[in-house]
């Protein structure tokens, strides 16, 4: 039995599968803020209590390995390792996008039958987006006139959280562009996991990090109670 984990975006999702890739049941929460820290580890606990397991009957771990929130990724990673490290089971690091893919192909029977066709898209702010490339590599894309035009003319799926903010500017794409705002979830990386599982890509569970893409650049700190200079 595989738990699987999604911290990459808002959504904080957890699911349980079996190896032959059967889904046994999910619990997620999504708000509108980054609360994985405070709720990740409590709905593994509901969804193994609720589906009658226990953290020892778990085969592996799979964690989405990004990219997305610095934030969000770095949660689910230490908690998978952690729990990996705890029972002694193989991490396996399925990637969202993929699982956005899959999303899009259940959205519309159309979808399932050119998958090609379906291009993840996770906010990356501004107009730019984190999605698979024609090559099918993960990247970091600006979204503008000459976004994916190797896909020609014909109907495209654009699908994640940062779908619906390039509706205006791919409105004179040559494609005919679609759009399916939502958030990867922890049931859709089951698929890419078990196929990990099965030929033997796991991780090192000491030296994994997440796949982050872009760097990381800090804001600003806060200073609720103002003891910075203002010059400063």
């Amino acid at each position: 039995m595989i738990l699987l984990l999604e911290t990459s975006t808002l959504n904080c999702s957890v699911a349980l599968g079996h190896v032959d890739g059967t889904l046994i049941g999910t619990r997620e929460v999504s708000d509108g803020q980054y609360l994985h820290a405070e709720k990740l580890h409590l709905l593994i606990d509901t969804l193994l209590h609720s589906e009658g397991w226990t953290p020892s009957d778990l085969t592996a771990i799979a964690v989405g390995k990004g990219p997305g929130s610095f934030t969000g990724l770095r949660i689910g990673v230490s908690a998978a390792k952690g729990m990996c490290t705890a029972l002694d089971i193989p991490l396996l690091a399925p990637c969202p996008l993929r699982g956005l893919q899959r999303q899009g192909t259940l959205h519309d029977p159309q979808w399932a039958n050119q998958p090609g066709r379906i291009v993840p898209a996770i906010d990356a702010r501004r107009l730019e987006i984190y999605t698979l490339g024609a090559d099918d590599i993960p990247t970091a894309s600006i979204v503008d006139g000459g976004f994916r035009n190797d896909l020609g003319q014909g109907p495209a799926l654009l699908v994640g959280d940062g779908a619906e903010k390039c509706r205006e500017v791919l409105a004179g794409h040559p494609a005919d562009w679609h759009f399916l705002q939502t958030l990867p979830t922890a049931a859709d990386l089951l698929p890419e996991a078990t196929k990990l599982l099965t030929s033997g890509h796991t991780e090192s569970v000491a030296d994994f990090e997440p796949f982050y893409l872009k760097d990381f650049v800090p804001g600003r700190p806060k200073d609720p109670l103002g003891l910075r200079s203002k010059t400063t």
